[in-house]
């Protein structure tokens, strides 16, 4: 393996310790159930040869986004330890569970050139020369293939989700009392929850099914479906507050099932949950989430229930979004489903930042003073960029910029970026060179071996399904896998016009991004920005911008 150290090297160094990182993507099946266990095995596997002491950060509680660092505290955890002199590497299954954005995978690199850390591949048993240009430059590659897969897997989960709603299927998490049922594979109608609690004779709460009593005689069973039963009973009475309706319903014996999916006595919180839900348990679907949902606009005159997909009475339904609607603070204006038909999406925001913030947060070492701006549709005509905290202070004489003028100027900024056709050839010629003087007969060997490595990856593949000991899916897989690295590795031996013919492409695809901006949609122009920029620097006073990262 190229650029790895013998174990007994690593042992004799003080910075020994490999920061080990895990993400669960998307769960679908059981196979991607266990997708952390096997990205633990082969990070510790590979830790243990190099004689590393391995730290392990997991991010495996549900869906942890790689396009997102705020929902992920353990990767936050690890990069605050980046610096640490004990650090050595970084190491992950693959590049795309340290992240599915480009730009922030560049930053990665950067840092880890930065502390001068090795970055492992720990499926491939791969330590990246981040110090060699085209290894970087295939890192930025890949790092922008996953991200275009994020995208793509985010548009069909939305239209897939589009789908379900429109044949009743409630998408995400359900009501309390009910489930969704798996049949045939895919998702069906909710039902109503069997499972409840049992009340136990010493005072303890066991949760359970009642078909499956505990062992206590005296075991009291008090079902979930039947708790939010009771709640919308209350309800629809019209007689009591929520925190009145909590308390009658804890007297019998009720509990609500938490997001933890512990069993908790009712609250007021949890008793607006129930009655926000009154369309699902009636089996209708209005397709906005219940806690978002505006009583004022989610009516019995705009809202029509299904009888044969009701969890519960379809009059008793009715009657509390009666009297939901009927306790609302203020008339009923217009029907839009709780959906902001009109709200703007802001190209620049959050990677726009006010200078004067920016030097406060540099003079004082403080990195929190720097704010980004963000969009505010102070009216209908005219959008404008300001403070993510309208109380903020910087000393900024003002305090916003038009949205347009914003823009305008970073579409001249882009424009700078155009790289002239006549100068592709040279700067090809240039790297072709540069790539020469770094791919030594050694490396060159390195990269045969590797990819005929592959190609035997892929022959065994081929013999283990022919001899049905890999599923078509896992044989997919590897080999799609094997595929792709070698495309990767032939690709660093590639001649001059094949590197001229890349950076043609890189440089028609900057060239597309300044003239479709101005036809572009505000959403097209946010991934614009953002697959490109990290940061902008703008000053609010002088109405430009004064520095950027990209």
């Amino acid at each position: 393996m190229p650029g790895k150290k013998s174990p007994s090297q690593a042992q004799a160094s003080h910075r020994n310790v490999a920061l080990c990182y895990v993400r669960l993507s998307i769960t679908q099946s059981e196979d991607d159930e266990n997708s952390p266990e096997r990205q633990i095995a082969n990070c510790e596997e590979y830790c243990k040869f190099m004689g590393w002491k391995s730290e392990l950060y997991k991010d495996a509680e549900g869906h942890k986004s790689g396009t997102k660092e705020e929902t992920r505290p353990e990767w936050l955890k690890l990069k605050a330890r980046i610096g640490d002199p004990d650090v050595v590497a970084l190491v992950a299954n693959d590049l795309s569970r340290f992240h599915r954005k480009g730009f922030r995978m560049g930053q990665l690199v950067e840092l880890c050139k930065q502390y001068d850390l090795q970055l492992v591949k720990a499926a491939e048993k791969r330590n990246l020369d981040i110090n060699d240009v085209t290894v970087t430059m295939w890192i930025m590659m890949e790092a922008l293939f996953n991200e275009y897969y994020a995208e793509d897997i985010s548009r069909k989960m939305i239209d897939s989700a589009r789908y379900r709603k429109s044949k009743g299927i409630v998408v995400g998490g359900v009501p309390f009392g009910t489930i969704r049922p798996k049949k045939d594979g895919k998702s069906g109608y909710l039902e109503r929850s069997p499972f409840g609690v049992w009340l136990l004779n010493d005072g303890k709460v066991v949760e359970g099914i009642e078909d499956k009593s505990p062992d206590d005689a005296q075991a009291v069973w008090r079902s979930y479906a039947d708790a939010a039963e009771c709640t919308l009973r209350l309800y629809a009475d019209g007689r009591y507050g929520l925190r009145a309706i909590a308390e009658q319903v804890n007297q019998h014996g009720y509990y609500f099932r938490n997001v933890d999916g512990i069993p908790v006595p009712f609250s007021r919180e949890s008793v607006r949950g129930v009655i926000a839900n009154w369309v699902e348990y009636g089996g209708a679907i209005v397709g906005s989430r219940a806690r978002n949902r505006r009583a004022k606009n989610v009516t019995v005159e705009n809202v029509t229930l299904n009888p044969d997909r009701a969890i519960f009475d379809v009059d008793l339904c009715y009657r509390v979004g009666k009297v939901r609607q009927e306790r609302s603070r203020d008339k009923m204006r217009s029907v839009d489903f709780g959906v902001h038909v009109d709200a703007n999406i802001y190209p620049l925001s959050k990677i726009t930042f006010c200078a004067h913030c920016d030097r406060l947060a540099a003079e004082s070492g403080d990195p929190s003073l720097k704010t980004y701006l963000t969009g505010l549709h102070a009216s209908k005509n005219k959008p404008r960029y300001r403070h993510k905290e309208t109380k903020h202070k910087c000393g900024a004489l003002n305090r916003s910029v038009m949205a347009d003028v914003l823009e305008a100027d970073f579409a001249r900024l882009v424009s700078l970026l155009i790289v002239r056709p006549e100068a592709v050839p040279i700067m090809a010629r240039w790297f072709a060179d540069l790539n020469r003087q770094n791919q030594t007969e050694d490396k060159r060997a390195e990269i045969l071996a590797e990819i005929n490595h592959h190609k035997q990856r892929i022959q065994n593949a081929n013999a283990m399904f022919r001899k049905a000991h890999l599923s078509e899916a896992e044989w997919e897989n590897d080999i799609g896998e094997c595929e792709h690295q070698i495309e990767l590795l032939q690709a660093k031996l590639s001649n001059e016009y094949e590197v001229q013919m890349m950076m043609e492409l890189t440089a028609n695809k900057i060239g597309d991004i300044q003239k479709n901006w101005t036809l572009a949609t505000n959403s097209d122009r946010q991934g614009f920005a953002h697959s490109l920029f990290e940061e902008i620097i703008y000053d609010l006073d002088t109405r430009r911008i004064v520095s950027f990262k990209m």
